[in-house]
């Protein structure tokens, strides 16, 4: 049995994922709602120490942001 044979992806499911991710270039939404949801959190934080109002980000925000880290 020659070495090409033989399949050798051991998780099809993480590397169907990945080659979507660098071919396709899919955006990870699950890492940018992480990334957006830490963004957040430092935003009012730095706002809270000034004591000002927690800001609240629209959907317009968070569609921004991810354009942006794309």
């Amino acid at each position: 049995m020659s070495k090409g044979s033989k399949s050798r992806i051991k998780d099809q499911a993480k590397f169907n994922k990945g080659f979507d991710k660098i071919f396709t270039k899919e955006p990870d939404t699950s890492n940018l709602n992480i990334e957006w949801a830490c963004y957040c959190e430092k935003i009012n934080l730095i706002r809270s120490e000034y004591n000002l109002p927690s800001k609240i980000f629209t959907e317009n925000d968070k569609i921004r942001f991810m354009e942006v880290n794309q």
